[in-house]
């Protein structure tokens, strides 16, 4: 079932204490790690289009969770459009299991 007052990735304690974390850092810091963290994501998708059978969608909930991300506002990342907001919000954009990948690695990073 869809929720529009909560996100898909809400489901999982680890992602939002990431995002709480990586909001609380100081700005050069912030910066570093977005650089990096875009420059990650841009390689997994790149992987993703050599594949054979690329799995091109998303799925629904996660398209429907994108929607209202972009359309409510109500995070932190969703109101700003700085480097870190887009590497967050591309985050969003990979797989389910790229996107876990990437925040079980943020977890041991950021601890």
């Amino acid at each position: 079932m869809i929720t529009p007052k909560r996100r898909w990735y809400d489901t999982e304690s680890t992602a939002a204490e990431i995002f709480d974390k990586i909001h609380n850092l100081d700005n050069d810091t912030k910066t570093v790690l977005s650089e990096n963290l875009t420059e990650i994501i841009q390689q997994i998708k790149n992987l993703h289009r050599e594949e054979v059978d690329p799995d091109l969608s998303i799925g629904l909930e996660r398209v429907i969770g994108l929607y209202h991300q972009f359309q409510n506002k109500r995070r932190w990342y969703d109101q700003n459009e700085d480097e870190t907001a887009y590497a967050i919000k591309t985050l969003f954009t990979l797989p389910e299991q790229d996107f876990y990948n990437i925040i079980e690695g943020l977890s041991v990073s950021l601890k």
